[in-house]
């Protein structure tokens, strides 16, 4: 009896400990309390988000690059469970956000690793890839955001200004119409003009319809943006201040011979251009594109999507494994709060 109890024990512990290796909070810089998990078996890939969103609509391509790798992904500073107390230009800026990559491996005391970057996200992947030095084995770029000019200004706190589609490529005038009259129905008739939260749901709704190809992923889109909506404050400066200019990491990319892929669905606005810019930037870069997607190509084309990442992440084969550091225990959002940052 003693020994069933003895071993229970020890299977508890060990399942702990395990847990706490592979889901906690990293204390990185300025002390910022850097929520990840990780998932799978395989070689190391870090999954980067778009800029002001958390990991949480990236779920499924989580989910399914796990099959084959070993998956970090984090919520950046101040988003999702990653929280600071206090959001200003100093603690929150493109250069924390890409020096907070780089504090998270030494955290996990990975000895190389393949990053993956989606929309804004791309472009702190590829600023993070100019300072990685030896640690980074791929990149892969999933619709990046333009890395040819730093657009500064948006036209209001609602609709995304970074990334390059538009209405006239994915719905039809009349359908265009349509949904713009039922969105200003609901917000006179059936919303409180107080009511900012459910007014800017509806407006997200009607916007979701530009980001991707298949209908029944409105609501992950409409999701995705509204979380933007909430985090316009860490958008904002992270998308503007100390954003370095883009040809110095494309520069860099080209010196260190670093494997890169970049997708872009075909319904990108100027695809043509972009084709043109990453062969020319980057002439060993595989240019994927592809077809019946928007801003998610996971979701929409899962299957050409993942056709073409899963080999290219393939071609790297980790070798060898460090221990991780110890790493801050899971703690409740409270505590967290008191940390420094």
């Amino acid at each position: 009896m003693k020994k069933n109890l003895l071993f229970a024990f020890l299977l508890l512990l060990t399942s702990l400990l395990t847990k706490a290796q592979s889901e906690g909070w990293a204390i990185c810089n300025s002390g910022a309390n850097l929520y990840f998990k990780i998932v799978g078996s395989g070689s190391h890939v870090l999954v980067v988000s778009d800029v002001g969103n958390s990991s949480d609509y990236l779920k499924d391509l989580i989910k399914k690059l796990s099959e084959t790798n070993r998956v970090v992904y984090y919520d950046p500073r101040a988003t999702g469970k990653s929280r600071l107390p206090v959001i200003h230009d100093s603690t929150v800026n493109f250069a924390k956000a890409v020096a907070d990559i780089e504090a998270l491996r030494m955290v996990l005391r990975i000895p190389k690793w393949s990053v993956i970057g989606h929309g804004f996200g791309a472009k702190i992947a590829c600023a993070y890839a100019s300072q990685a030095g030896g640690h980074l084995a791929q990149l892969v770029l999933i619709n990046p955001a333009s890395m040819v000019t730093n657009r500064n200004a948006m036209v209001n706190g609602y609709f995304d200004s970074f990334d390059e589609y538009e209405f006239s490529t994915m719905l039809s005038q009349k359908a265009v119409n349509r949904r713009f009259e039922d969105l200003q129905h609901r917000l006179q008739t059936q919303i409180m003009p107080t009511d900012s939260v459910a007014r800017a749901k509806e407006i997200m709704k009607f916007q979701a319809g530009t980001y991707v190809h298949d209908t029944l992923h409105e609501s992950i889109a409409a999701d995705f943006l509204y979380e933007k909506v909430r985090n316009i404050s860490v958008k904002s400066r992270v998308s503007n201040i100390f954003v370095p200019d883009p040809f110095d990491c494309i520069t860099v990319l080209q010196q260190r011979n670093i494997p890169v892929q970049v997708i872009l669905s075909r319904q990108r606005y100027e695809l043509a251009g972009l084709v043109n810019y990453w062969k020319n930037s980057v002439p060993g870069a595989k240019i994927s594109i592809v077809e019946k997607a928007h801003h998610f190509p996971w979701l929409d084309n899962p299957s050409a999507f993942y056709a073409q990442v899963t080999p290219f992440l393939q071609h790297f084969v980790e070798e060898t494994y460090v221990s991780p550091k110890k790493v801050s225990r899971p703690v409740g959002r409270g505590n967290q709060r008191r940390k420094r940052y």
